[in-house]
């Protein structure tokens, strides 16, 4: 018979999967339920297609945005989203979005919007999250790391053992938790460098 600590950890991970967003093709599907969790408080950039799903010109893009969703689907810096307008009408009005597709993006910390302009290929749009939304901080060449990811890597490389490995398991069950925007996005970046130092 299941006992009380199974059972506690079993609606622990219900809870958890309750909770975590739905992927369409690589991309996250938003809706009331998670867009403030995806796009404001996970400590990442968030780059948002607004859409209405019988609109034809986003048919040609539809490929395009899942390959990049499925390119950036572990990134720790940047969130690919999207909301089908036609379905979540109030959300959309919120944000500011009047035509199909609109696509817009927040850096990470940002409760404002900017619009996205560039070209709707998957080139173009991997170029602009690259360039713009996701942070690069390479353990093997740290020219794109901020000193503070620098003291980390150096702090983690000098452990020895496990270690790194314990550490990115106790950031991963952090994440789940409530934290400011700041905090989500420092812990996003330390197991971006854990993983890579495993």
């Amino acid at each position: 018979p299941p006992t009380s600590a199974m059972q506690r950890e079993l609606v622990a991970l219900v809870a958890v999967l309750a909770l975590a967003p739905v992927v369409n093709g690589g991309s996250i599907t938003l809706d009331d339920s998670n867009f403030d969790d995806v796009v404001f408080n996970s400590g990442k950039s968030a780059f948002v297609k607004f859409q209405a799903a019988l609109v034809r010109a986003l048919q040609a893009m539809k490929q395009a945005w899942e390959d990049l969703g499925s390119e950036y689907e572990s990134s720790s810096s940047v969130a690919i989203g999207d909301c089908d307008c036609t379905q979540h009408q109030s959300l959309c009005s919120k944000h500011g979005v009047s035509g199909y597709p609109t696509i817009k993006y927040w850096n990470a910390g940002d409760k404002e919007s900017k619009p996205y302009q560039g070209g709707r290929t998957l080139d173009a749009l991997k170029t602009f999250v690259a360039d713009n939304l996701e942070v690069k901080c390479d353990v093997k060449d740290p020219k794109g790391c901020t000193e503070k990811e620098v003291k980390y890597i150096d702090t983690m490389k000098a452990k020895e053992g496990d270690a790194v490995q314990k550490e990115l398991d106790r950031l991963k069950g952090m994440k789940a938790g409530s934290m400011k925007p700041e905090l989500k996005q420092w812990l996003t970046q330390r197991m971006s460098i854990l993983e890579q130092l495993k």
